[in-house]
């Protein structure tokens, strides 16, 4: 009986010691892909919303905001074309894009006048990264999620960009550089 017991504390002793060596294999391949997977531009692993905000012909909905720079902003305020682009601060994606946003706002016939960009941030949330990389090349918002011009574009992804004139969305992408550049008035 008692070489019965000892083989069986033999055997669940090398079952477990194989599970051990099984799970560190597991583990380092869990490691290898995490960094596999990191290296993967964000936007090559995203499929694009179906729709990240309006469609482009609908009509944007009636707000009132007040930029970085005290300057009101509304639906009248975007009659000539504007390109739009909104952020949220937790939003890995949208920190990566905003100095590119920046760079391309910075071209665009107009200047600050014919580029907003809406900043989500909520309770705590610190948006004066983004605000600082934006702030050169556009006017700039901060609202909380259920904001009036996020809820006005019917906003329901980040980062997401328009074109908008005379209070209607020519043109909506989830990527700036597929945008038509605005003409200014």
């Amino acid at each position: 009986m008692t070489t019965f017991l000892t083989a069986l504390v033999v055997v669940v002793g090398i079952v477990g010691v194989l599970n051990l060596l099984l799970l560190f294999g597991v583990i380092r391949r869990l490691k290898e892909h995490d960094q596999a997977i990191a290296k993967i531009p964000y936007s090559a692993m995203q499929s694009p919303p179906a729709e990240s905000m309006r469609a482009p012909g609908s009509e944007v909905d009636e707000f009132t905001a007040v930029s970085t720079d005290s300057v009101p902003v509304t639906k009248e305020s975007l009659t000539a074309e504007t390109l739009v682009g909104f952020f949220s601060v937790s939003c890995a994606p949208c920190i990566e894009s905003a100095p590119k946003f920046a760079a391309h706002a910075a071209g665009v016939p107009g200047g600050k006048d014919s580029v907003l960009a809406i900043v989500i941030a909520d309770g705590d949330d610190d948006a004066s990264e983004i605000v600082g990389v934006l702030g050169g090349s556009a006017r700039i918002v901060v609202e909380g999620y259920e904001g009036p011009i996020a809820t006005a574009f019917g906003v329901t992804a980040f980062p997401t960009y328009g074109v908008v004139a005379g209070g209607t969305i020519t043109a909506s992408a989830i990527e700036f550089a597929t945008l038509p550049v605005p003409t200014p008035a």
